[in-house]
């Protein structure tokens, strides 16, 4: 039975945004078990209020319609990611503004692929904790350490925000490469710059975040957990300011691995349907019901 996001599931032809789940994990190089998060970000989604106090709306409004999973081949990390860009490309390609649920880091890449052969140049913004600036990693240029390497060298401006675990030869590339990196620890120390964060980005920007960019006090269930994360709120607020300031032209969620702590799952299912809102209020697809609350 296909599982779908929220309370309603838009029909296709009538639904503006699409959630694309990609249950593809076999770059991990830690805990296992990322393949099972989009499946429980769907079934956490039913236990969500589907007006948002926040925003004043209920973004369901939209229209949302959840695919089915994307198919992975085991063994063929190529194959497998040439099958998550072309499905990617599909519902683009229709018109659809798509959410993708991962799966691990390495799904970006494809993902952004297929965002760019459908609508042009962007810059992005990775939220993790982990910068994946890897050339490789365990032999392999399709490990989840790996796709901000790749998609730099592919000429992407990069933005990376609540980054805590960095090689020195990462940071050098990035300083080579002119990424505006916001590290975690500074965040905590001098608050969310978010003037400078925008400054950084482009006019139109993806959005990759990594659950484990969430302190793991909040968000356990992830593969690579690390102390010293961003706070759900400021995750959210930096979403907002981007989501106010510019083109959010798609964007995905990866790498929660659950593991029996449900209320990690609601925390993931519930950033992906307030993100879902942000861009309904920007794309005015919907209109605040109530202000100043």
């Amino acid at each position: 039975m296909r599982l779908v996001f929220g309370e309603k599931d838009a029909p296709y032809e009538e639904a503006r945004v699409v959630v694309l789940p990609v249950p593809y994990d076999l770059s991990l190089s830690f805990l296992p078990g990322a393949r099972r998060g989009p499946e429980a970000i769907l079934l956490a989604s039913r236990e969500l209020e589907p007006f948002l106090l926040e925003l004043g709306a209920a973004p369901e409004e939209v229209g949302i319609h959840a695919a089915e999973p994307v198919p992975w081949v085991a063994g063929m990390a190529e194959e497998s990611h040439r099958l998550i860009r072309e499905e990617a490309l599909k519902h683009l390609r229709a018109g659809k503004w798509l959410v993708a649920l991962g799966g691990d880091h390495s799904v970006t890449h494809p993902l952004v692929q297929a965002h760019r052969e459908a609508l042009g140049e962007f810059s992005l913004l990775h939220v993790d904790a982990h910068a994946d600036l890897y050339p490789e990693w365990q032999g392999s240029v399709y490990s989840h350490a790996s796709p901000f390497y790749r998609l730099l060298t592919e000429g992407f401006p990069l933005v990376q925000v609540g980054i805590r675990a960095m090689d020195r030869d990462s940071l050098r590339l990035a300083r080579k490469k002119g990424v505006a990196l916001f590290p975690a620890h500074r965040i905590h120390r001098e608050g969310l710059p978010l003037d400078e964060i925008l400054r950084a980005l482009g006019k139109r920007v993806y959005i990759s975040l990594d659950f484990d960019a969430l302190d793991p006090s909040l968000m356990p269930s992830v593969g690579t957990p690390l102390p010293g994360g961003l706070s759900y709120r400021q995750v959210v607020d930096l979403l907002e300011a981007v989501f106010r300031e510019k083109e959010v032209v798609g964007m995905d969620f990866v790498e929660l691995s659950p593991n029996g702590q449900f209320h990690a799952e609601m925390t993931a299912a519930q950033l992906v349907y307030h993100a879902i809102g942000l861009k309904g209020l920007q794309a005015g697809w919907l209109s605040r019901e109530v202000d100043h609350i």
